[in-house]
């Protein structure tokens, strides 16, 4: 079976977002990561919410 290509989907409303979170400078854990961690948490209804880079990096005890 042969499984076709399929590219991203991707418009220039995601470049526009990766564009702006560049020329900010903060390109971790700035002002746009705590405001998806608190649109996250309210969508979950969680008082706290953190991103990480990866699930390796949360793969510990949750406290």
């Amino acid at each position: 079976m042969q499984v076709p290509f399929s590219p991203p989907d991707i418009s220039e409303s995601e470049i526009t977002e990766v564009c702006e979170a560049m020329r900010s400078g903060w390109i971790t854990t700035g002002p746009r990561t705590k405001l998806l961690e608190n649109k996250i948490a309210g969508r979950i209804g969680t008082e706290k919410c953190v991103c990480l880079n990866s699930q390796t990096a949360c793969a510990g005890e949750v406290k």
